[in-house]
Formats: structure tokens, sequence, C-alpha cells
């Protein structure tokens, strides 16, 4: 917990809740709904009881719902290595600022760290909530990051083998979870269009500027998201294309082929009938007549071939 003072523009961390005064302001952040319990900190403070429930519980999707005089939000922190989202609930009040989290997040020491090093971020509870917001953003950017540099390693992989089944499968899966991940994106695009209004009691003039650049800022996240559709989509055409394009490598290579050969299959069926006269049958030299025959057939129908550049 950490508590800031107008009057001395100082941040001192604190053991257990007190009521803040007209010039505090308060942070708590909760890793674990176990944590939370101990502290017994909802005893503590008056909430509306559909508050206490929209707190208490993880919401599906990002949300926000504004009380008489509070207001809870339901956001998501995505992880990077995994890419699953971690759900965290924030009470919004008047003077203070408390977060609960689903799991451990690798960013409340962070924050910590820089309320304790810049105190002013604390003079107003919607400074933390922008710090808290920019923070989770910041999630989702990373995320960008990492699938695109996901999708290109794809997309190199079905140059190096376009045969492969499994690129399928993974444009599959990706597409499954890029769905999942989208409807959080656009959840959460809504969460921070509703922080940055002007109706939102809870944000101050200066402040609606600063969502208002987080907003921005999220919407390159937006972007990405609708363009990796199109990407995973490109790269199934690409594979499909590619895979097109070698079957008729195939099939042209098996069909010059059969054009070598079916002159000399002519020339084999010619002296296999069963004619009585074929001078050639008991022609001493008639054998390795018929051989080069073929072999100068051959060799010719595939020079004309290369002159002509389909072999």
């Amino acid at each position: 917990m950490l508590k800031y003072k107008k009057s001395t523009n100082k941040t001192v961390r604190i053991e257990n809740f007190e009521v803040p005064d007209e010039d505090e302001t308060l942070w708590i952040f909760y890793h674990s709904p176990e944590e939370m319990k101990k502290d017994a900190i909802l005893d503590k403070i008056e909430l509306h009881h559909l508050a206490i429930a929209a707190f208490s519980t993880f919401s599906e999707h990002p949300k926000i719902n504004v009380y008489a005089n509070h207001a809870v939000v339901s956001t998501f922190y995505l992880e990077t290595d995994s890419l699953e989202p971690i759900r965290i609930n924030l009470l919004i009040g008047t003077q203070y600022l408390i977060v609960l989290a689903e799991h451990p997040t690798p960013f409340r020491e962070q924050l910590v760290k820089d309320f304790k090093e810049n105190p002013e971020h604390m003079q107003h509870v919607s400074y933390m909530l922008y710090y808290f917001m920019k923070d989770i953003v910041d999630s989702y950017l990373e995320v960008v990051d990492q699938l695109s540099n996901e999708f290109l390693e794809l997309e190199k992989s079905v140059f190096v083998d376009p045969l492969k089944r499994e690129i399928g499968h993974k444009v599959y899966r990706w597409k499954s979870r890029l769905h999942k991940l989208r409807q959080y994106v656009e959840a959460e695009e809504i969460v921070i269009q509703k922080m940055g209004h002007d109706d939102f009691e809870y944000a101050n003039e200066e402040s609606g500027f600063y969502f208002k650049d987080l907003l921005s800022s999220f919407s390159r996240v937006t972007t990405a998201f609708d363009s990796f559709k199109e990407n995973l989509k490109g790269i199934l055409d690409l594979q499909m294309s590619l895979k097109s394009d070698h079957m008729n490598r195939i099939m042209k290579t098996l069909t010059l082929v059969s054009a070598v050969f079916v002159p000399l299959t002519f020339i084999a069926g010619l002296y296999g009938m069963n004619f009585e006269v074929i001078p050639e049958l008991k022609w001493q030299y008639g054998y390795f007549y018929v051989l080069s025959l073929c072999f100068a057939l051959a060799v010719i129908i595939m020079g004309y071939f290369k002159k002509k550049r389909w072999w």
C-alpha cells in the first residue's frame, strides 16, 4: 500500500488500510483474491453491493461499471510469453485506487517504484489510473510486436517447405487465438475511451488528454490485430499458391517426359506389329538402327524443349 500526501508531496508505504484525508490518495495492489481477503479491505469501505460483487468477481471481458461513489473496471494484462490474459479488477474511489489481480503480475513493483520516485503521479486518482492503464496498453503493444515476428517466421516457413501440413494447422490455431484476443482488444479500447471521456467523474481535465494519448497508442493494437487476420489469410493463400505451383511443375515434368517417349513408343509399336514382311527385321543392323533412331529423336525433342525453356 502507498499513501501520497499533497502537502508534503511525498509517497510512503503503509501496512494497513487507512481512510485517506482530503489531501491524500491511496494506491493498493493485491496479487490475488486471497491476499485481499486477509486485509478484509472491503469491510472497511462503504460500497454498493453491486460494486462489491463486480470487484470480487473476475469478468470474462474488459468493462467498466460506474456506481454512486465508485467505479469498477475489469481489464486484462497480456503475458508476452504465453499470450494468456491475466484478469484484473480496479476499484476506483475519489481518493484511492485498489487493484485486484487474478495472478501475480510483473509490473506491480515497477509501478510502486515509479510512484515512490515520482510522487506527483499519485496526486490524483486519475493519474494513478493512467499509469496503470499505460502498463496494460504496453503489454498489448509487446504482444503485437511478438505476433508480428511470429507471423513473419511463419511466412518464411512457407517458402522453405510449402508442402508442410503443420503450416496450415498453425494458421488455424493462430486464427482461433486471434479471434479471442481481438475480443479483449475491442472491449479494452471501449474501456479506455470511457476513462478519457469528459463525463468520467474520476478523471480531471488534464488527465483526459493523457487518456486520449493512451487511446491513440492503443489504436495501433486494434489496427495490428485486424491486419494479422489478413496476414494469416495471406499465408494460407500463399501456401496454396506454392503448392499449386509445385504440382504444376511436377505435371509439366511428367508431360515433357511423356512427350519424349511418345515417338519412341510409336517406333517400338511399329516394329512390334505381326506382319510377315518388315524389311528391317532381317537387316543385320536393324537393331542398332532403331536404337540410334530412338536416341536421336529423344535428343532432338529434349533439345527443342530446352530451346523453348520448357525444361
